[in-house]
Formats: structure tokens, sequence, C-alpha cells
């Protein structure tokens, strides 16, 4: 774990959090107002955005970017002021019929935003420039691709039109958030809740797209150890179709929180924001939502806001290299890749453990989500029961295709929870002879890793500490007398075994006329010297009187305690 040497002092990004959420007495003459205007009917997305910038979650924007701090977003990764920002927040409406509605539209004029679902105002835009710009250029700089694969360049080239229209924003009434709207936490209630009512100095922030599995547990209290508090924001939008169900998710959460963390030293709420899978870019503008929200810290693991193999790993966290951390204003908390170690027995990365991956068990969300898919809850080194309960009722899609296969082939669930699977016959156990070729495995093979799991994760160091304290217990009130009894059992087979082999060498002719059917006196020799081998290598049974000569020096706990 790296984090910066100097703490930050809590403060929104910019200096100021904005709100722009118009005060109740005004609201009434403004929608009056509002059904006299022109207007755009907008969608989810467009609607999530103007209330996070309503509300300061994007502080410092008052609404949406004009062309000199689009283009400096794409070009420097700033704002035209120069402070840091990374994700274009711009407003395009989809060409979709509404061609002549916005060729009417003039700077300096106001255009009512309606949902396009109520038809209902939600927003005044203070419309101040209309300008054009390149989706090619757009979907390279932000994600690095030009690929529709990638849902965020997909959403530029199918929901985007021509246009982007900048502006201030008044909010004029916030969305409910169905499920989610007791969660409902804006930054100024973020900032209450941190500062005056809990009276913490550090808040360090996790946000997660996933349920919360064991690695997320691991970061989240390492970073407990070292901070005041914690809040965890997960995101409950999303552009991906497969997905959790959001309020299983939720639900996870509070089951993972009520029984394994302290309830004063954590915060829970969601946001809702539209994951972009920008990877290094999304994760600068994560820390700054934080920031908004009043953290100090942000933990910041392997593939933050990543899409397949399309960043490097580690990119999200190189990216704050191109800041000073006095301008970020917020401390990233760097995290390697976390997995359970069988021999360690606990959570751990590969700065902190020196075993090999034989012994692994990696965190994937993926893996993670299509185990699920195929039935089965992941073991426990890897999700809390109490959280798979939930979330294999939450998983979308479920079941199985026609080929017997979930979303992803077997060997992807298998090598993204159990890689060595492959290489080794069992969780700590011998190398194969041949890896198994991932191509051929099937769903026999994810139940015989699971299962291999479930039975032999938590024995491997259990065996290791019972074996050395048969050894080493002075006290023998407490050792296995069963073990002892069947070793001492086991020896004195094996002393009979050599006495009858003795005699067998002893009788032994030095040739035989058929080798198949008699032992000639060599044979007879070779059989004895590996039994006695065997007899020297059984463990000698541990009597209580054997530990006494450990204790040679006893003395008067009277000397000790003067």
């Amino acid at each position: 774990m790296k984090q910066a040497a100097l703490r930050p002092t809590p403060a929104p990004h910019g200096g100021k959090l904005v709100q722009r959420v118009l005060d109740t007495k005004l609201v009434e003459r403004a929608l009056r107002a509002a059904r006299t205007l022109p207007y755009l009917t907008v969608g989810r997305e467009v609607i999530v955005n103007m209330e996070m910038i309503a509300t300061g979650v994007l502080s410092p924007l008052e609404g949406f970017m004009g062309s000199k701090d689009y283009r400096s977003v794409l070009d420097r990764g700033r704002l035209a002021d120069g402070l840091p920002w990374t994700m274009p927040i711009t407003f395009s409406p989809s060409t979709h019929g509404r061609e002549q509605t916005v060729e009417k539209l003039r700077e300096g004029h106001e255009v009512a935003l309606l949902d396009e679902e109520s038809r209902e105002p939600v927003a005044i835009l203070h419309l101040e420039e209309i300008f054009s710009y390149d989706k090619d250029e757009r979907a390279q700089k932000v994600f690095g691709t030009t690929d529709r694969k990638h849902p965020g360049v997909d959403h530029i080239y199918r929901n985007m039109g021509d246009l982007l229209l900048s502006g201030t924003i008044d909010l004029l009434r916030r969305t409910h958030w169905g499920p989610f709207e007791k969660y409902r936490l804006e930054p100024k209630e973020t900032w209450r809740i941190f500062y005056e009512e809990r009276k913490w100095e550090t808040v360090v922030a996790f946000q997660t797209a996933n349920p919360l599995h064991r690695g997320h547990e691991y970061l989240q209290k390492c970073a407990m150890e070292l901070y005041d508090g914690l809040f965890i924001h997960p995101i409950v939008e999303t552009t991906r179709k497969a997905y959790f169900r959001n309020e299983f998710r939720i639900m996870a959460y509070e089951a993972a929180l009520d029984t394994y963390y302290p309830k004063d030293r954590v915060v829970l709420a969601p946001l809702r924001v539209t994951m972009n899978y920008a990877g290094p870019r999304e994760a600068i503008l994560h820390a700054i939502i934080r920031k908004n929200c009043g953290c100090t810290h942000l933990i910041l693991g392997r593939d933050h806001a990543g899409f397949g193999k399309l960043y490097a790993p580690y990119a999200a966290q190189e990216i704050f290299k191109d800041y000073s951390p006095e301008e970020i204003g917020i401390t990233p908390i760097f995290f390697k890749e976390t997995f359970y170690c069988a021999r360690c027995a606990c959570m751990a990365t590969e700065k902190t453990c020196p075993h090999g991956p034989e012994f692994h068990i990696t965190m994937s969300g993926t893996g993670v989500q299509d185990m699920l898919r195929y039935g089965y809850l992941p073991p426990k080194e890897v999700l809390r029961p109490e959280v798979g309960q939930i979330i294999i009722q939450g998983i979308q899609p479920k079941g199985l295709n026609e080929e017997g296969q979930a979303i992803k082939p077997p060997a992807d669930t298998v090598l993204g929870l159990f890689p060595s699977y492959v290489t080794h016959h069992r969780l700590g156990g011998a190398e194969r002879q041949k890896p198994l070729d991932p191509a051929t495995l099937t769903v026999r093979d994810i139940e015989a890793a699971l299962q291999d799991v479930r039975e032999n994760a938590a024995t491997i160091y259990s065996d290791i500490s019972e074996a050395i304290a048969h050894r080493f217990d002075t006290s023998r009130a407490l050792e296995n007398r069963q073990r002892s009894e069947a070793l001492g059992e086991a020896l004195k087979r094996q002393e009979r075994l050599i006495e009858i082999l003795e005699e067998k060498v002893e009788d032994a002719p030095e040739t035989v006329p058929d080798p198949f059917m008699y032992q000639d006196k060599e044979e007879a020799r070779k059989e004895l010297e590996v039994a006695r081998r065997i007899y020297k290598e059984m463990q000698k049974p541990l009597e209580p009187e054997e530990f006494r000569h450990r204790i040679w020096n006893p003395m008067e706990y009277e000397r000790y305690t003067r």
C-alpha cells in the first residue's frame, strides 16, 4: 500500500461546493417559465449528470462544458484554467428527430430540459455555446480506442448528436432514486456526517461496481487501520448489460457491514453515475467526486474502471503521477492485486506473500459472476456467505445457455478464481506432469476446483499448525492421543515386519532357480534395507514423560516476581 506523505486538507475541488438546485421558493415560477421555453427531452444519463452538477458532486462545474474546457480536457486532462479534470462532461442532444429543435436554439437563451419519460421539466439550461466536435477524436482521446465493443465508445456513436450544448443549469427537481432513495447522500450531507456528526479528520473512500468480495474487504480494513472513517460509495448506474441487480448489491453490502464492520466507522451511500470504463482518466474523475464528498483518501486497486485488457493493470494508479498531490487534493492509496493465500491463511498481495501461485485463490469479479451463473457460491475465502446468499439471487443473466455455459466458458471461471487448478493436482499440492489444456475444461472442472478449495483452503495452514503443536507443546493436555497411539501401533507393526524380513534374509539362498517364484539373498537384503529405512523415517510417538527434558532449568517464579 502506497500513500503520499502529505495529508490533504479537506476542501471541494476548486475550493467551492457547487449548489445549482433551485430554491423551493423559486421552483414554481421556474416551472411556469419552463413551459414557455424551447425544450429538449433528455434521458437518464443526462439527468444523472445534471443532478451531480447541481448537488456539487462534480464541483467546480456549474453546467455542461464549453469548447475551451472541452478541448483542454481532451488535450491536457485539465480544465481551461488548469484545474485537473480528465473526463468531458457535456450535453449532446441525440439527432433522432431533434435536428430542427437544436437548429432553432440560440446562444444566450434558456432551454427547458424535460424528462423523456414523464415529459416533466427537470432543469433549465442557460445556453452559452453551441459547438461541433469530432466523435473519433473524443473516443480515441478519452478511451484510447474507437472500437464500438467498448460501451463508452458505443455510447458516443449511438446516443450522441453532432453538436454539444454548453451552459450553466438550474435543477428544478431531483428524480426519485427508487429503491436507493433512502440511501441517497449528497455532498453537503456527507460533509456534515463526516466532520460534524462523526468528528472524523480523515475519510477513505472505496468505490466498486461489484459485490463486496474478500479482496475489497481486505483493502478497506487495511485503510481503516490508518484512517478515521470508511465511505463505501458503490456505483448504481452502469453501461454493461450483464451485471448484478443494484438493489441486491446494496443489500449485500449491508449484510457484510452488519456482521463484519464496526458500524460507527463506516458510511454507505450509492453513487448515481454512469460508468464509462475509461480506465486512468475515469480514476481521476472518481477521485475528484470523492473529494467533493469530503473524503481525504481514495483506495485504488488493480484495473480501476478498466475494460477487458484495454488498459495496463495499474494505469489508473500511474496517471496520478501527472498531477501534484496539492492540485488533486485527495490522496490515492495504491494496492496491488489481492488474493487469498492458503499457506499464509489470510488475504495478501505480491508485496506481502512469499508463496507460489499453487497456494493462491484469486479475487476476480468476473469469476465470481460466472461462478454464480453456474449455480454455485464462491468459496468463503473469496466471498462472505452472507453476501453470496443475496447476490446469487440478483445476478443477471441467470443460468446457462443451450451449450451448458454461462456468458464465458468454464475455463475463464476456473482460471479467474483457481488458476493453479490447471497446473497442480490440488490447492497447494503437487505439480501436474502436464498442465491441463484450458480449452478442454468443462463444468465438471469448475465443480472439482471449487470442491478442492472448499475442502482444503482452510486445512493447509491448520495441518501445519497442528503438526508443529503436536511436537512442541510441552504440556500434553491438548495432545491428540489417537494420533500418537496410531503411530505407536504402526511402529510396532513395522518392527514385526523387520523381524520377519531378517529371518527371511537369513534363510534365503544365494541363488534361486526361478526369480519369479523365489527371492535370492541379495533381493531379500534390499527388501529388509527399505523396511529399516521406513522405520527410521517414521515419526517417533511422543509420550508425556519424553517432554520433561525440555524444561531443564526450572526456577521458582517468585524470583521473577519480587
